[in-house]
């Protein structure tokens, strides 16, 4: 069976919604395409142009969400994940590219001047394209959170930034329907290039942080309460937490001391216990933990509160709470 289907041989949810967004796309831009040449509005032409990213866009993301779903291989043994972020940031290069054609174009426009016509039909094909943009991008936001999906996330922010667009450019018309000032038109179209290339960089930034393994506090704060909660005597203590993300998939590994007398067969119980309340606080995507037993040492006894320890070289004194600060150190040396 294909990598890149479900169990039940269909395609999985993201990548359906990429597939959906791709044919959303060309159509919308064919829309936009047919309002420009009607019109010979800058502005509409500014949204063509941001449309027809969305189509390269789609393109990528649909192929990056479909690889990254792939399970772990020889090639890739921490998964695929990290194709949604770099299809992200190709995505938000796109768009600071499309945002920069468009800046070029309505500065032209404004020295050399233009002509409009048919501004009704125009405005009328313009604004159906919106409403169907507006319609894709919440549906692409809603299954992007529900898939962990950062490509669909990225795409469902440039397909409404898209439709914000669209907005100004039909108010431009508006405006030299009543006005008959058409330099208002490029000066639109200007400030729709300034809005794209801020959605780009955001868009960029985003992606930045699954491709730098950023450290994602939220979800450390609540591996932290998970092991707080579920703590146990023998875990003597718990240092150099660590987590990374990859698409759906989350790499947690940390150091776990336990006693020194424990056998091999005790720690890896101890270990088994440790990995079940890790994998609470990360449910709804893959998990994959690493966890390496270290034996404890006198300098752990003060905050070990095992009963009975025949090696105990100190009394225990108040344990350290299991909070981020403390977990993601170093530990003792």
């Amino acid at each position: 069976m294909s990598q890149l289907s479900s169990t039940s041989g269909r395609a999985s949810p993201a990548v359906q919604a990429g597939f959906v967004s791709l044919g959303a796309s060309v159509v919308i831009l064919l829309a936009k395409l047919a309002a420009y040449m009607y019109t010979g509005s800058m502005a509409l032409l500014a949204d063509a142009a941001e449309s027809s990213v969305n189509v390269i866009a789609a393109s990528v993301m649909t192929f990056s969400v479909a690889v990254s779903r792939r399970p772990p291989d020889a090639d890739h043994p921490y998964g695929h994940g990290k194709a949604e972020p770099l299809s992200a940031a190709v995505e938000g290069a796109l768009i600071a590219g499309a945002a920069m054609f468009i800046a070029v174009e309505a500065v032209r426009r404004i020295v050399v001047g233009s002509e409009l016509g048919h501004l009704g039909v125009g405005m009328a094909i313009s604004a159906a394209a919106g409403g169907a943009n507006s319609v894709l991008g919440v549906y692409l936001l809603g299954v992007g959170r529900r898939e962990s999906s950062e490509a669909l996330r990225a795409d469902g922010v440039h397909v409404l930034s898209d439709t914000l667009t669209t907005g100004a450019s039909i108010a431009a018309l508006v405006a030299v329907k009543l006005s008959g000032v058409v330099l208002i038109d490029p000066i639109v179209a200007l400030f729709v290039a300034v809005n794209l290339a801020w959605a780009g960089a955001r868009v960029v930034r985003r992606s930045l942080t699954g491709l730098l393994d950023e450290a994602d506090f939220g979800l450390l704060v609540r591996l932290a309460n998970a092991l707080e909660a579920a703590r146990r005597p023998e875990w003597c203590d718990i240092h150099q937490l660590r987590s990374r993300g990859a698409g759906r998939r989350r790499h947690v590994d940390l150091h776990l001391v336990v006693p020194r007398f424990y056998t091999m067969d005790e720690a890896h119980r101890v270990e088994d216990g440790l990995e079940a309340a890790l994998a609470k606080a990360v449910e709804g995507g893959d998990e994959d933990f690493v966890v390496h037993i270290d034996p404890c040492r006198p300098v752990h006894c003060a905050g070990c509160a095992l009963p009975d320890c025949p090696v105990r070289s100190a009394p225990p004194e108040k344990r350290a709470p299991f909070e981020v600060e403390h977990l993601t150190q170093l530990g003792p040396i």
